[in-house]
């Protein structure tokens, strides 16, 4: 049913319309300041006409005031209409322009007043004011000119106010009054609609009619038809009402209804249900099929059955609805509609849930209009859309028909059942294979085939789904082909077979894992493929697999997977990359003790194997590193203490010897008991001595010195270690060394002497006197038990420094005696550290080693001069008087002065030396002590005695 139109919707703007002559009424509100000037002077207040002459105002100096708003032209007005008597003919277009402003006024306030209460209630009053004013126009001049143009105006003012019953009168006046108006058909119009409206449908008919019939009626024609045709339909003219909707469905001359707009679209919707329901209430498809034989021409004749079919399946009359398709059909069998109209019979049956009568209807539809039937034969290029429109429609109802046998299929299990679903897979992809991995037809034909236990051929059809080419385009599809590669590889008899479906089997499998390295089965399909990949030597290709593994789970299956890796890599001669994957399952809590092992086994073999290809190509530094890495990470593998051993032997020829040192050092704690041990401690003690690490050196010689059977490289470990601590400052491990000797090895002579020797000097370096001087005393001892003739120089140079050594301890103690009460007490102690101190000094002088000999006569003479000054310094008795004290001073000085003497003859002694050419700081010193003692003399030769042969 058409909807009313209540409101003046498609009224123009006639306010505007006013004549070319009228219009030069705007020009008098730009004079305002005429207007208000002529207060009550009649005789001078200007008339409307002489306003309007705007031949008047070209001069701009004879304007005295322009108006600038619209307020100003209405106020312009106002003042002229207060003024203006009834007489004025002017003032009827005066107040029709004052109302046009009001009006316009209001419809502006109107608009922006959604919120404002105030302006919708100033909009209400000038609208008011619009209404009265235009009254007042029509009442004051009834016989107006342009009356209709007021009347208009009037009624939409009415209309504004929703006062239809005025606005019906207004209008009516005007159409009766008016007929040659140009707002006669409009106002004909309004009034067939409110005639419409009323129920009144003779009347509006009437007044459709007068529009329809008349001249210039173009805006008006086709909605006056299509309405003179709804006021037929409430008379029960259905005939003559569908003459109309035929009517206005060929003015519109519609296109293809894909191609129309979406207003042409309603409008076309509209006008087709009107005609549908017209024959639905004459009877359907009967006097439908008569009605179009007597029609001579009919646009789009399909869309009305199918109106009339579409009213029908609304009311649930569905035979009805179907039977008016059919009869479309029957008259129209190569119509471009025909197979529409049979599609459109198996939706109604659809929808109306009568699953035979659906199925009949899909089998006759399938019949006719498949891809390949003879309707098509001449037609698909000319109906092109048509055509595809009815293909994808026929492919989806096709899907429907698969998926509803594959259903019963499956729970029921019933051979008609399959045969249907499979009957359908295959009419499919006979007609749409293009579309087949789009609506994934091959995955659910190869789940009907493996339902129905047909292996061969689920493989064929998920192989095609899941696959093309080197992409997996079904994941599901794929893994599913791959699941039955493997069954039937099992299954496989003869070789060639076996070797088909072994491809068949591995290369999707890595395709799968390559394109979804995350998805759940993906680390099923890589650890079966890998295993069955390298259990057939395909070496390569479980490479491949395995290294498509990205989870970092832990799991039986990624150890397993690791381990074929693993193993392929050895086999294929890429010792690193098993070396790496080796290493990653040594650590696999995954792993039974018995594949830990073998992992172990493969990562020691592996490096092993890296160190001899190293070796073999010279790069002797990177074998050594492989040799050696193998103790670090399996250090308990048999390949482990072969390797380093090669390590070091390795670095040693190639004289690295801090690597050497800590290989050994590896080798000798992890493998205590080998067989090398002790190869490697004599290898350990050259490397330390060739890099200069001497504590350590010393060490492993000390060590070495204990399990070595050799008494020679005994003794020379330990003498060696001594001198090796001692050059690097730890003298108490050069001190143990040197006892250790001293005890063990008293012959030969010479080293015996000289390691005691060295122990007085370490001794003295630790500030340790005392053991110091029982060396010394140990030196000479074995000295004098020693005869001359196993004695060389440097064992008398040594024996020569311990007496020097013992000579200068003793010479310290006679200084520290002072010559003081108990004088004779003192004197006695005195004269025992002279005595002891100047044997001594006498045999190390006996020894003829000039550098100590010249110590040792200085030394002599200065303890002689020291002990004269001691004596002439002592503390003289208290008992004595001063005459014994004088004699007693000179009995000391006679004491005293032999002694002096002494002194001055041994100084002289070392002068003697300078003969030799030898002066050092001893024979210097002697000199300066001659020049001290005896000044005048001090240039004289000495007296030289063999007084150190007299003390001996």
């Amino acid at each position: 049913m058409p909807r009313n139109l209540s409101k003046f919707i498609f009224f123009p703007l006639v306010f505007s319309q006013l004549n070319a002559t009228k219009l030069s009424l705007l020009l008098v509100c730009c004079l305002s300041g005429l207007l208000s000037g002529c207060n009550d002077q009649e005789s001078s207040r200007q008339t409307l006409q002489s306003i309007d002459n705007t031949e008047q105002h070209k001069d701009a100096q004879q304007t005295k005031a322009i108006a600038k708003s619209e307020n100003d032209i209405r106020d312009a007005y106002i003042n002229y209409l207060k003024h203006a008597s009834k007489s004025d003919l002017s003032r009827a277009d005066a107040l029709n322009r004052l109302a046009a402003i009001e009006f316009k006024l209001s419809e502006e306030l109107l608009l922006n007043s959604a919120t404002e209460e105030a302006e919708t209630k100033l909009a209400n009053e000038k609208l008011n004011r619009t209404i009265e004013l235009l009254e007042t126009s029509i009442k004051d001049y009834p016989k107006a000119k342009h009356n209709d143009v007021t009347l208009y105006q009037l009624a939409k003012a009415y209309d504004q106010q929703d006062d239809y019953e005025q606005t019906h009168e207004a209008l009516k006046q005007l159409a009766q009054d008016y007929p040659k108006s140009i707002y006669y058909l409009e106002a004909q119009f309004r009034l067939a609609e409110y005639a419409f409206s009323a129920k009144q449908y003779p009347q509006a008919e009437d007044k459709y009619t007068e529009i329809i019939i008349a001249k210039n009626n173009a805006v008006f024609y086709e909605k006056s038809l299509y309405k003179r045709g709804w006021a037929r339909f409430k008379q029960e003219f259905y005939i003559e009402a569908a003459d109309d909707f035929v009517q206005v469905i060929n003015f519109n001359d519609f296109q293809q209804y894909e191609q129309l707009t979406a207003s042409q679209r309603s409008l076309f919707d509209e006008y087709f249900r009107a005609m549908g329901l017209s024959f639905s209430y004459l009877g359907g498809a009967e006097p439908l099929n008569l009605y179009f034989k007597q029609t001579e021409h009919v646009n789009n004749l399909y869309y009305i059955y199918s109106s009339l079919s579409d009213t029908f399946l609304k009311q649930q009359r569905y035979n009805d609805a179907v039977t008016t398709l059919n009869s479309y059909i029957d008259q129209y069998p190569d119509s471009e509609f025909s197979a529409q109209a049979s599609l459109k019979m198996v939706d109604i049956w659809k929808q109306a849930g009568f699953i035979e009568q659906r199925k009949a209807a899909f089998e006759q539809f399938y019949a006719d209009y498949q891809p390949s039937s003879s309707y098509w034969l001449n037609k698909k290029s000319r109906y092109k859309k048509r055509y595809e429109m009815i293909k994808l429609a026929l492919k989806n109802h096709i899907l429907v028909e698969t998926a509803t046998y594959h259903k019963k299929y499956q729970q029921g299990k019933l051979p008609a059942d399959f045969t249907r679903a499979e009957r359908w897979y295959k009419n499919y992809l006979s007609h749409f294979y293009a579309y087949s991995r789009q609506d994934n037809i091959h995955f659910l034909f190869a789940s009907l085939y493996l339902q129905h236990n047909d292996e061969n051929l689920a493989y064929k059809h998920y192989q095609l789904a899941g696959f093309d080419e080197q992409i997996i385009t079904n994941k599901d599809a794929a893994y599913q082909a791959i699941t039955l590669a493997d069954n039937l590889l099992a299954a496989a008899k003869n070789p060639k077979s076996q070797a088909v479906w072994l491809s068949r089997f591995i290369e999707p499998s890595i395709l799968y894992a390559q394109q979804y390295p995350t998805d759940k089965h993906t680390i099923r399909v890589i650890a079966r493929a890998s295993e069955i990949a390298y259990s057939n030597k395909r070496f390569s290709d479980t490479i491949v697999l395995a290294e498509l593994v990205i989870s970092d789970k832990n799991s039986k299956l990624i150890s397993n997977i690791n381990m074929v890796r693993a193993h392929a890599y050895f086999q294929t001669k890429q010792y690193l990359a098993a070396e790496h994957s080796y290493f990653s399952l040594v650590n696999d809590q995954e792993l039974s003790p018995k594949d830990k092992a073998s992992a172990t086994e493969g990562l020691a073999l592996a490096i092993f194997y890296q160190g001899s290809r190293a070796a073999e190509q010279k790069e002797m530094q990177l074998a050594i590193e492989h040799y050696a890495r193998i103790s670090l990470l399996t250090p308990k593998s048999t390949t482990a203490a072969s390797g380093l051993f090669d390590a070091i032997a390795l670095s040693i020829q190639s004289e690295q010897w801090l690597p050497a040192i800590d290989y050994i050092k590896r080798f000798r704690k992890l493998y205590p008991l080998h067989k090398k041990s002790n190869d490697i401690a004599k290898k350990l003690s050259v490397a330390y001595l060739n890099s200069k690490q001497n504590i350590a050196a010393a060490k492993e010689l000390e060590k070495l010195s204990s399990r070595e059977n050799s008494k020679a490289y005994k003794m020379a470990s330990l003498l060696k270690a001594a001198e090796l601590y001692q050059t690097n400052n730890d003298t108490l491990s050069a001190i143990r060394s040197l006892k250790k000797y001293i005890k063990t090895y008293p012959q030969p002579f010479t080293p015996y002497f000289e390691a005691m020797y060295t122990l007085t000097q370490l001794y003295t370096e630790t500030n340790e006197l005392n053991k110091g001087l029982f060396w010394h005393k140990k030196i000479l001892a074995a000295d004098k038990r020693t005869p001359n003739s196993a004695k060389n120089d440097q064992a008398k140079f040594i024996a020569s420094n311990a007496a020097i050594a013992l000579a200068r301890h003793e010479n310290q103690r006679f200084s520290k005696v002072k010559l003081v009460r108990p004088l004779k007490k003192n004197l006695k102690r005195k004269k025992q550290s002279m005595l002891a101190s100047v044997n001594y000094y006498a045999r190390a002088s006996s020894y003829g080693v000039a550098e100590t000999a010249t110590e040792a006569t200085y030394a002599i003479a200065t303890i002689y001069n020291d002990f004269s000054q001691a004596l002439l310094t002592s503390e003289v008795p208290k008992h004595l008087n001063n005459d014994e004290q004088e004699q007693y001073l000179f009995l000391l000085e006679d004491q005293a002065f032999p002694f002096e003497e002494k002194a001055i003859e041994f100084y002289e002694v070392n002068l003697a030396y300078t003969q030799d050419d030898i002066y050092d700081q001893w024979i210097k010193k002697s000199h300066q002590a001659l020049q001290h003692l005896f000044p005048i003399r001090y240039q004289r030769e000495p007296k030289v005695e063999d007084f150190i042969n007299v003390l001996h």
